[in-house]
Formats: structure tokens, sequence, C-alpha cells
């Protein structure tokens, strides 16, 4: 009995093993694969339904039974003569824009991202027309209901961008807000990148009441809304501009945050790598009702490109107040205006900044001459100051009238100086913000080895031509029996200065290198006829 017991419940294992494992387990991988399916079609299609919801209005009474699964991104290329421009389906934004650069063609927009100009995201766009300075896209947002966006570049670089909502059907539909986007990061030629990071910013232009000229305001995320209408917002950095200009229609909020998008060395690999961030930007545009059988549409002017001062200054918008002149603005636009008359003589930008420091040291000569006379004198009465200070080191009064008859004796004035310098030190910084922003020196020649004046010498001459001038000219300034650290800092400094301007633009280290020459010129005639004169 037992026996046949365990015969039938061995045979009824066998029997259900079997069943699982051939039929039931077949059947229920079967049913979960269909089941996988069904909910991942459910879920494009939920999608392609948000995505047109996102669109429209919640209360638009729009059929939506006929939508299909979203189509993948296609890149469009619309060749131009200042760059190649490559447009995404999703968004009909600015996915690349190669900029046909005088030393090499730059990716302006080499991040991921919905591109520069960028709108709908959630629209299938597709090529609908194009000229050879002109694209045309169109997406149907639900059906009877398209979307064209159309752009058009222009020679002087003001363009010009048009979206337009065309109502096919016999129901009035309300279109929800919606957005213009830039970004992640603005790239810029290889000679800025080590410092793009830092310049890359997000901004817009506003008009101030009581000021003459308009403000650049840089916006910040966190930052409050303009309390002014703005007339231009976008994204920037130290050579290049893309910025959005609405005509005739009232943007909503600006929304700005800053996105990784990628990784770079810091202090030249010493401390690692860290993340790479570049801003992104969100012009808001209301809501609006589209009537049956009619249109709405949005015109802008766009501009993307370089910062050109002399090309800016004929163009509308105020484009030039995009160019950081700095503190002493007004003094580097005159520095750029006198540098763009000696090019328009000579053709060589390397030639215009000599002339222009020549012209500058001949302005302050009397100063600098003020300056050198004070250092011969200091130097003559060294010596003697010594010896004061040595005898009355415990007797701060009497060192103090010493000093001051020892002064009247020789007929030397210490703040002489100083002041020199206090004259000169705006004038070297307006000019070193105007040739460090000057996108004029971008590829312009010098001599030789210098074929970019915006960017560092390859070979670093000039700096070490200039570091080499200025260890002269303070060796022969140093005078006898000064303070040890006080003529080790006299003593450094130009190796400092070396160092520091090893990365400038060398355009800039040519105006310092002249400079220094010239002053140590005048310095040497100033001590040769002091020595006579002893």
């Amino acid at each position: 009995m037992n026996r046949q017991f365990l015969i039938t419940a061995m045979l009824f294992l066998l029997v259900i093993t079997g069943y699982n494992q051939f039929v039931a387990l077949p059947r229920a991988r079967a049913a979960q694969q269909a089941a996988e399916a069904r909910l991942k079609k459910s879920e494009q299609e939920a999608q392609r339904q948000t995505g047109a919801q996102a669109v429209l209005d919640a209360s638009s009474p729009v059929t939506k039974e006929k939508t299909s699964a979203p189509k993948p991104e296609e890149l469009i290329t619309l060749a131009l003569p200042q760059a190649d421009v490559t447009f995404s389906s999703k968004g009909a934004g600015i996915k690349t824009y190669l900029f046909k650069d005088i030393i090499g063609d730059v990716d302006l927009t080499p991040y991921e991202g919905e591109g520069y100009f960028s709108t709908l995201p959630q629209v299938d766009f597709s090529e609908f027309a194009r000229t050879k300075d002109s694209i045309t896209f169109a997406g149907d947002i639900v059906p009877g209901f398209t979307v064209y966006k159309t752009f058009r570049f222009n020679e002087n670089g003001i363009n010009n961008v048009n979206v337009t909502f065309e109502n096919k059907t016999s129901q009035n539909l309300t279109v929800a807000p919606w957005s213009w986007n830039f970004g992640p990061g603005l790239a810029t030629v290889k000679s800025e990148m080590g410092d793009n990071e830092r310049e890359s910013k997000a901004v817009y232009l506003v008009q101030e009441e009581g000021k003459k000229k308009p403000t650049l305001e840089t916006f910040a995320k966190g930052d409050k809304q303009p309390t002014l209408p703005w007339t231009w917002a976008g994204v920037e950095n130290r050579y290049f501009l893309s910025v959005l200009i609405p005509q005739g229609w009232k943007p909503g909020d600006l929304t700005a945050s800053k996105e990784k998008i990628g990784m770079q060395k810091r202090l030249w690999g010493l401390a690692g790598e860290g993340a790479l961030e570049g801003p992104r930007l969100s012009i808001a545009v209301p809501g609006v009702t589209v009537e049956a059988k009619s249109k709405a549409e949005y015109k802008s002017d766009f501009y993307f490109g370089p910062k050109d001062y002399k090309q800016f200054l004929k163009l509308p918008y105020h484009l030039d107040r995009s160019i950081a002149f700095g503190f002493f603005g007004a003094l580097g636009k005159i520095a750029r205006n006198v540098l763009e008359t000696f090019y328009g003589w000579t053709g060589n930008y390397g030639v215009a900044i000599i002339m222009m420091t020549v012209l500058l040291q001949a302005i302050l000569f009397k100063f600098t001459l003020m300056q050198l006379k004070s250092a011969a004198q200091m130097k003559k009465i060294q010596p003697e100051m010594k010896r004061i200070q040595e005898k009355y080191k415990g007797n701060p009064e009497a060192l103090n009238r010493e000093t001051m008859a020892l002064y009247k004796k020789y007929k030397v004035n210490p703040l002489a100086g100083c002041l020199p310098m206090l004259i000169q030190l705006p004038i070297f910084l307006a000019l070193f913000n105007a040739l460090r922003t000057s996108w004029a020196l971008h590829g312009a020649k010098f001599v030789f080895w210098i074929t970019d004046l915006s960017s560092k010498d390859p070979y670093y001459l000039l700096p070490i031509l200039m570091g080499a001038v200025m260890f002269f000219q303070q060796k022969g300034n140093i005078p006898a029996g000064t303070d040890p650290s006080q003529a080790a800092m006299f003593k450094y400094m130009p190796l400092i200065f070396t160092l520091l301007f090893m990365n400038f633009p060398s355009g800039l280290v040519l105006y310092w290198l002249t400079n220094s020459l010239l002053t140590f010129g005048i310095q040497s005639v100033i001590n040769k006829k002091m020595a006579k004169a002893n």
C-alpha cells in the first residue's frame, strides 16, 4: 500500500512539475511581456498627451485619441556665412552654433541641453521651408493646431525669430504659458576657455530712471524679478553674446540656474577636478487664447555672435552695454577709440598699441618726470636718512623733525613719487579692460610669432622681456641702504609681474612692455643728468 502511494505521489509530482515548466511558466512569461508592452505603450501615449496638455490649457476641448508616440530627435543644419547653425526638432532651438572664426571654427554650444532659443520641446517640429538665410519649422500640438517657428539671419547680426500659433479648428484653444530657453553654458574661443566659467552669466538690460544709458544686470538663481521692463535678456561671456529681444509682446518671469556641463582641472590639476558649470536662462511667455480659424504671433529680434564693439555702435538695442569696460569705463572707451584710429592709420593693432602707449607717455610725461626725479632725490639723500634713523631710533619726535628738515634742505617731496602712480593707476585699469575685452584684437597679428593679440604669447617672450626691463629699471632705482625687506620686494617685483603676465593677452603685455621701455629710457636720462649735477 505504501509502495503504491509513493509511486502515485511521484508520478503526480512529475506531472505538476512538467506542467509548470512547459505550460504554466511560458504562459506567465508571455502574459508579463504583453503587460509590459501595453504599459510602455500607455506611458508613451501619456507622455505624448502630457506634452500636448503642457502646451494647451486644460479647458481646451481637443480630441487626443489619434496622437502618436514621440519621434526621435532630428537635427537640421542651415549653412550661413558667419556660422553653421544646427537646429533640433525638439523645440526648434539652436543645438549647435559653429561660429566661423578667423582662427578656426568654434562650437559655441557644445553642452547637452535643449539648445538656444528653444521653445515647446514637447512638440515634434520638422522643417517646413527654407531660403539661403532663413528656415521655418512646423509642428502639430494637436490635430488642427499648428505652431510655426521662423529664424531669419541678417548681415548686421540683428536677426529675427517669429513663433506663430495657427488654430485651424472650429474651437477656441488656449495656449498655456511657455518659454524661451538658453543654455546651459556658452563656449568661447580656446584662449578664453580657462576664464569662461567665471565670465559666463545670464543677463538682461534695463533702462533706469535718470540714467542716460541702460544698465546691464546679471540674473542668477534666487534673484528677484526685474522691476523695470527689460530690452533684452540672454547669456553672455567675455567675447560672445546670445540674447532675445521681444517685439510687441510682454515677457513673463526670468528663471536662471547654474548647471553642470562637464569637469575641469583645478589649479592646473594640483587640486584635482571640479564640476564645470554653465548658466541656463528661461524667459516665460504668458498664455494666450487663439480663436477658431485664427493665429497668434510672437515676433522677436535676437543676436548670437561676437561682442564687436565697433559693430555694436552701429546697431540698435545698446548691445555695447554687454562689453565690460570696468569702473573706469569712460577712459576705456576713449582708449578703444584711439586704438581704432591708430589701427586705421597703420593696419596693425600691435603697432597701434605701441603708438597709443607713446601718446599716453607723452600726456603723462610731466607726472612721470616728477616721479622719477623724486625717486632719484630719495636715492641721493638715503645715506643721510639712514644716519638720522640710527641716531634718533629711540626718539620718534626727533626722528620726524630731522626727517622733515632733511626733506626741506634738499627740496624733496616724498609724495611726488606716489602722485603719478595714483594718476596712472585708473588709466592702466581702463586700458587693461579695454584691451582684455577687445574682440578686434582676436586673431590680430603683430609680428612673427604673435598671431593673436587677444591670447597669450605662445613662447612667453614678451612677458620675459618685460620682466627683464622691469628688473633693470628697479635695480637702478633702489637706494643704497634700503631696508632689506623693502629691497627684496623691489627685487622680486619684476619676477612677480612676469609670472602674472604670462597668461595675459599679448596685446596687454605689449602695452606694459612698451610703457616699461619708455619709462626706463626716461629714468636713464634723468639719472645721468643727476650724476653730472653732483
